[in-house]
This record gives C-alpha cells, structure tokens and sequence, in this order.
C-alpha cells in the first residue's frame, strides 16, 4: 500500500499497489491466511482493522518504509499481527491531539489474538514546555485492550496518560520488551487473569493528579478486582497474574517541570491471588513500592525497592514491600512469600498472612549497589546482599536474564564478577569484557544491541561511560530550556569521562522534526570537568514557539 502513488482502483499486488490501510480496511478488502500486507513511507490514516482470520495476516512495513498513523482500532478480528507502525495524532498535521479514552490503539472486546510489535505510540511529538493542563488537555490513553489473548512487544510508548490500560476481558495476554516514557496518571494498569507484564522498562512520570483535584494516586503498576453486574472496586479477585523484570524509574534526570514520583506496584483493591511479582527494580520516592492490598499466595521474590537519587516531590519516602489485608472484605490475606528483596524501607505483612525471609532493609546504596547515583542498582563485590539469598521459590536468572548461582543474591541483579565501570579511556573491547558482553562484537556485543532491554544501545552506553546495566542514560543526559532576550531555547546538557572512552565522539544536533538533524542549528554554552567528568552544555539557534517545534539530541558512538 502507498499512499503516495496507490490507487483502490488497482489490484492491490505490488506492482499496482492500493493507497492507504486506512482505505483498504474501509473497502472491506478481504484477505486469506498468512498474507503479508506490506505498507510504503507516508501517511495511512486511521484505520480500522476487521475480519476473523484462520491463520495469522500480517501486515508490517515494506523494506526501509515508514508508514505513519493517527490511531488504529481493533474491531471484530482476530489473528493479526501487525509490526513496524508509527502512531501518533500529529503524524496528521502538527499539533492534531487525541484524547479519546479508548486510547490511540485500541483492540476492542469482539476480537482476539492480536499481536503489535515494534511500534512507536505517542500521545505528541513533544512534552518540551508543558504546563500542568497540557497532560490533560492534549494527550490520552496510549493503548487500550478489552481483548483475549492480546499481545505488545517490543514498543515504545510516550508522551500520554495511561500507557497500557488492559481491562477485564483481556485474559491471556501478554506485554513483554515495551519501554514506556513520559506519562502522567498510570502507566499500567493491569485488571485481566492470567496476563504478563515482563521486562518492560516505565521511566520519567508527570503530574500526578494529586496536582489537580487529589481524587487519584498514580502508580507505575495499578490493578483492582471488578466483578461483572456488582458495581464497584474490590469486588472479585484478579488471579495469576505475573510482574516480572520490569524497571520503574521515576526520572533519570533532575531537570523536567511537573515531574514527580507515582507509587511503584499499587494493588490497593483485591482480591489477587496467585500472583508472581519478581526481578523487578522499583525507583522512586512513595512509600508505596510494592503494595498488595488481599493476597491470596502471592509470590514477592528478589525485587530492589530503592529511593531515586533525583528526588522529585516526595523526596524523603522510602519506598516499602507490603502486604495488606483487603480494604473492605473479611477473607484474611494468606498464603504468600516474600523472600529476597532489597528494599528502602521495612518490609511489613499482616499477621499471619506471609512467610518473610531473607530480606534487607537499607539505604546505604553505597555499600550494596556500583552506582547508585547512575541508577546503576548491580550489586558490589562487597555488599552484603552477595549470597544472602534463599533458593526456594527464587527465580533461576536476574533481571538482565543472568542466571543465578547458589547462593542466590539478595534483590533484581545477581552480581557478576564485573559491574562494567567507568574507567576513564576504557576501549570498546575492554568495554565488552567488563560488561560479560561476546568480545567479538557480535550478538549481545554489537554496537546497536540492547541487551538490558531498555531502549538505549551499547555505544551509546560505553561513550557515556555507564555499565550496560545502568538505567538508560543513567542521568547523564539532561533537557532543559535556556531563555535568551525572552526567547526559549532548548538545552542538552552530557556528561562523560575525562578523559572520554577511546574513540568515542559525540554530536548534539537539532531540528524541526524527528528526521532532520544537523549540529549546526546548536551552540555551546558551558564545558567544564570536576569529580572525573567532562560536562557539556549545548543550546539550540532557533527558537521554541512561533507554532513550530523544535528538538535536540546527543548521537554518540564507538569506534
């Protein structure tokens, strides 16, 4: 399909392509098992996906495209997978917004079995310079799905309200490998049976409702029990469900206006009952790290439930593992483990509703974890947490997927027997070494691989000096804006060693749009180094507002 030279006149082969999927879904255009619907660079509407298929149709961009769309919808189908797809209401026209609360993707009740892969959803193009009513005037829900046996992979979602909002009917789903950035309200929330949320990496929140009316918290993870025909939370139970190896991280930065810190795994409204919470890293400053409100054998295995080093809003909440009685009904919570975790502040169960073992109360992150201020949370060769842990109900690798050895370490990350440092010039292969990475660059190894899953890439990671097991940037990238002669301008601001890893370079460029970059558009305003750093600071030449955008970035790579 090609929206600049396809026609619904043509026969739809390659050759005679038709326009858009929006135009070939509104034609009612029929397709049989394992076709594969190849769509070409430009704009393709909004399209409604429809028809219950046999076996799996495919529709995915055609080599080196970049289909773009408003939003998609799911409706009376099943057996779709559908890749490569860029989402957003500006892809339209600069400035479209689209707050419908089904969300910009949405997979409705009447269908089933519906995979998206590898797409970019995003409520806008931009956050730089909102105010508080942006994030409710402008962006929405990000994905929405009443379906069975849904699944999202390996996406990135930004800029919205509720990232993933998966309601009841949605059971058998899975969403594994997404990073979700910049969202306000919750990021997930999780009502359906037996569902995966695994390896998933959630960072920077924005304006917690508190900031409007203080009717909601906002939480990184959020799941109530409903059951059908009784109104009201609290009311059934949601059962086996597994959180496993996700990253919640408040902010890997300090600047951004409007920032603050949700609750980590909020489950305030049960039942839930034969959940598996493990291998997660929670990072923020809200005493609710993980909360479960009536579990029912529920498992709380070597999670680290840590402070953020850039303190937002609520600065001075240890964040705890809990387990609480249900709010409102009489069956005691019962059943449940918590074993193995790190956490920042007590780890408390009501009376004799949990086996606790093995667990560690801390806050002196220097002692357990390489860097904390890095949001590196790998554990030292020295921390106590080193082989204090029990095997029994224990996952057998980490976060990272690293398989544990007996004794199994105490929290998300089983150490290795190297954290991958910072040192000052280290090469690209000495690099690999210290990281357990194939030396010989490939696989895991490579340049572009991301082997911690969360969307940041090796040569990326060696030039900024961080371990691949540091959260993104590990807070060494910031955005900001400058005001020169009443004028805004963006700001990046890096920071590496000094003197920098062997070969790497950096280029800070800017532009009006996400495809068109060039570091002339940017100056620098500040160099210095102190404590081992060299910190740059770079500002756009052209100016935010006027009704155009405006974007900076940092590309750096290894030799």
């Amino acid at each position: 399909m090609d929206p600049a030279t396809g026609s619904m006149s043509n026969d739809g082969s390659s050759g005679k392509p038709w326009s858009t999927l929006e135009a070939v879904f509104s034609a009612n255009k029929k397709f049989a098992a394992g076709d594969e619907i190849l769509l070409y660079s430009g704009y393709h509407g909004a399209p409604n996906i429809k028809g219950d298929n046999s076996a799996v149709v495919f529709i995915r961009p055609a080599a080196g495209a970049t289909p773009r769309l408003r939003n998609l919808s799911v409706n009376s189908a099943s057996r779709w997978d559908i890749s490569g797809l860029d989402i957003c209401p500006e892809n339209s026209a600069a400035g479209t917004t689209y707050t419908d609360r089904n969300g910009l993707v949405y997979v409705a009740g009447s269908s089933s079995r519906i995979t998206l892969r590898d797409c970019d959803i995003r409520g806008a193009d931009s956050i730089a310079g909102w105010g508080l009513s942006d994030w409710d005037d402008k962006v929405g829900r990000a994905f929405r799905s009443d379906a069975p046996y849904t699944v999202l992979a390996d996406s990135r979602i930004s800029n919205c309200q509720f990232a993933l909002s998966i309601q009841k009917p949605a059971k058998f789903s899975s969403f594994t490998g997404n990073t979700i950035r910049n969202f306000s309200h919750d990021a997930i929330v999780a009502l359906a049976d037996d569902c995966l949320y695994e390896g998933n990496t959630v960072t920077e929140a924005y304006v917690n409702n508190d900031d409007h009316s203080g009717s909601q918290h906002d939480d990184f993870f959020q799941s109530w029990s409903t059951t059908e025909g009784v109104s009201g939370t609290g009311t059934g139970t949601v059962y086996r469900v597994t959180v496993r190896g996700n990253k919640f991280i408040s902010a890997t930065g300090s600047s951004g206006s409007h920032r603050t810190d949700p609750h980590g795994l909020g489950l305030f409204d049960g039942y839930f009952e034969g959940w598996v919470i493990e291998n997660n890293l929670v990072v923020t400053d809200h005493y609710h790290g993980i909360s479960v409100y009536g579990a029912i054998n529920c498992r709380i295995v070597n999670n680290t439930v840590v402070e953020n080093p850039f303190s937002g809003p609520h600065d001075g909440m240890k964040p705890w593992i809990k387990i609480e009685k249900h709010k409102t009904r009489t069956t005691p919570a019962s059943g449940n483990v918590i074993r193995n975790n790190i956490s920042a502040s007590a780890i408390q169960a009501v009376s004799g509703s949990s086996t606790l073992s093995h667990n560690l109360t801390t806050t002196s992150y220097s002692t357990h974890f390489t860097d904390h201020a890095a949001l590196d949370f790998s554990l030292k060769s020295t921390s106590p947490a080193k082989d204090a842990g029990s095997t029994t109900d224990a996952p057998a690798t980490d976060i990272t997927g690293f398989a544990r050895t007996a004794p199994y370490d105490l929290g998300a990350y089983e150490f290795r027997s190297s954290s991958g440092g910072t040192t000052p010039g280290i090469t690209y292969a000495e690099w690999l070494v210290a990281n357990n990475l194939p030396v010989d660059g490939s696989g895991l190894g490579a340049k572009t691989a991301n082997p911690s899953g969360d969307g940041v890439v090796n040569e990326m990671k060696f030039a900024l000096g961080i371990p691949v097991t540091a959260q993104l940037h590990g807070g060494r990238i910031t955005t900001g804006t400058a005001v020169v002669s009443s004028q805004r301008y963006l700001t990046l601001t890096f920071a590496v060693p000094e003197p920098a890893p062997e070969g790497a370079s950096y280029s800070v460029k800017a532009g009006a749009n996400l495809s068109t970059w060039s570091s002339s558009a940017v100056i620098e305003t500040s160099n210095t180094v102190a404590g081992g750093l060299r910190t740059r600071t770079y500002r756009d030449t052209v100016a935010m507002g006027g009704g155009g955008k405006r974007f900076i970035r940092l590309e750096a790579t290894a030799p």
